[in-house]
């Protein structure tokens, strides 16, 4: 018989107090953008800081420019701001660092010997500011040396020799002392700061490439544009197929939009139809804007709508005209889960893929 030791008590069924949806249950619990930081691996933070620079960064700064591994001389990304009256560059560094734990001290002596020795040569300029960059943030050891300059200089003078003077430049030793000291203590050390993880999510969330990395509910689509009042040239070769159809069903020639308010059937789909193309072409707007290149879903949703209508395309029908509804019923009904923004999909839209699609001849004509 196996006995109970006294002091243990049964565990409780753990009792789940939320609504769970079909996608709670198919993709697990929802991770907090803070929590993916900072489990978030070397590459992986690699590829966020590449993406935080391009999508935030460079709006807001005149340039930002990465530094390779090797022979950066203590600089990281390099923003750039401008020239000042003496024609000095002005320019902001992000040192990106990945540790597993907070930034400690230890960690970045060497930076900032590297920044003193090369801009005491002259190598570049002293930066305006210089942000330390990381997944799990600075410790507070390191925070409180931040917020306190002169005990920062302090601390880097008095680590010299053991964490900078052998490693700024393999093979050789660089004393501190003489000019180069002086250089040192007359440092302005109040330009060090460090970016919270926090505050580097929310600057990641003003790219497209927020939702893609740490997921989330994507922001709301703005409502279609309505369409211009005259027909642009880029619509051209749809209008031209969509007058072929209503010519196939009037029996008679209609070949000028001109002559669509003699006919009022034919009138208002026409106005309905470029109202579908133009919701379709703010889809694909709302996606530029929203995920990262090279994902290309428009162009995936838009082939998938063509495999969806093509057999009717190419079934019998009376005419031109009740082609061109069918295929766009069709088009209507499709569903398309599988496209990432597929929430914000709306029927004009798939009813106006299939106008962009007869505007690349990928439709190539109503009418039989």
């Amino acid at each position: 018989m196996i006995e109970i030791e006294k002091d243990t008590v049964d565990i409780a069924e753990p009792v789940v107090s939320v609504k769970l949806s079909n996608t709670d249950l198919l993709l697990g619990k929802v991770i907090e953008p803070i929590k993916r930081l900072q489990v978030i691996s070397d590459k992986d933070f690699e590829d966020l800081v590449r993406e935080w620079s391009c999508g935030y960064l460079k709006n807001k700064y005149v340039k930002v420019r990465r530094c390779g591994a090797a022979g950066d001389m203590g600089r990281d990304v390099i923003a750039y701001v401008s020239y000042d009256k003496k024609n000095d560059l002005i320019w902001d560094n992000y040192q990106c660092k990945h540790y597993n734990a907070p930034l400690a001290p230890s960690s970045i002596w060497i930076e900032l010997g590297k920044l003193c020795y090369y801009s005491f040569i002259k190598e570049y300029s002293i930066p305006r500011k210089y942000y330390f960059v990381t997944p799990n943030g600075v410790s507070t050891k390191l925070s409180n040396l931040i917020d306190s300059p002169n005990k920062l200089k302090e601390g880097l003078i008095k680590e010299w020799n053991d964490k900078c003077q052998n490693h700024i430049i393999t093979g050789k030793k660089i004393d501190l002392v003489g000019d180069f000291l002086s250089y040192v203590e007359g440092f302005d050390f109040s330009i060090f700061d460090d970016i919270d993880p926090q505050e580097l999510i929310e600057q990641h969330s003003k790219t497209k490439y927020f939702f893609y990395r740490f997921g989330g509910i994507h922001k709301t689509r703005p409502e279609p544009v309505e369409p211009p009042e005259k027909v642009t040239t880029t619509e051209l070769l749809y209008v031209k197929k969509l007058l072929e159809a209503y010519s196939d069903n009037h029996k008679s020639k209609i070949n000028d939009i001109l002559q669509l308010p003699n006919h009022s059937n034919y009138f208002n789909h026409f106005n309905r139809q470029r109202k579908c193309f133009y919701s379709a072409e703010s889809l694909m707007l709302f996606e530029r804007d929203t995920l990262p290149p090279g994902v290309n879903a428009y162009e995936d949703l838009k082939q998938e709508v063509y495999d969806g209508v093509i057999d009717i395309i190419e079934s019998k029908h009376d005419d031109g005209f009740e082609r061109v509804k069918a295929v766009c019923k069709a088009a209507r009904s499709i569903n398309v889960p599988s496209y990432p923004l597929y929430t914000s999909v709306k029927g004009n839209d798939l009813n106006g893929l299939c106008h962009h699609l007869a505007n690349e001849d990928k439709i190539i004509s109503w009418v039989d």
